[in-house]
């Protein structure tokens, strides 16, 4: 099955604590993505600071659409536009990119 596969990675906003972080991600910002039109599969993937410290990133996010055309037509949407919108309530950076998936061990 082919489909598109976005990762967002997110870098929590200095004046926030990692909890205040995690909660608007998982809270707010979840409820927000879970909106988007297409959307197939939504994770959130929270990286231990603590034990791994050079870390780049607070966490990760995975959105599966069926295609690179439904992806861009949900962030062109209104839900999409507000999804984006709230990413500096909590976040310092968060980058998306597209990627190409290669299952070697799969359910």
């Amino acid at each position: 099955m082919s489909y598109a596969k976005r990762i967002g990675y997110l870098i929590k906003r200095d004046d926030l604590t990692l909890e205040q972080f995690h909660e608007h991600w998982l809270g707010t910002h979840a409820e927000l993505c879970k909106k988007l039109p297409g959307l197939r599969r939504y994770t959130t993937n929270l990286i231990d600071r603590d034990s791994f410290p050079e870390a780049g990133w607070d966490g990760f996010s995975e959105l599966w659409f069926d295609s690179v055309e439904d992806h861009d037509a949900a962030f062109a949407s209104k839900e999409g536009q507000e999804l984006l919108a709230d990413a500096p309530n909590f976040a310092k950076s968060l980058y998306g990119v597209i990627v190409t998936e290669t299952r070697h061990i799969w359910p």
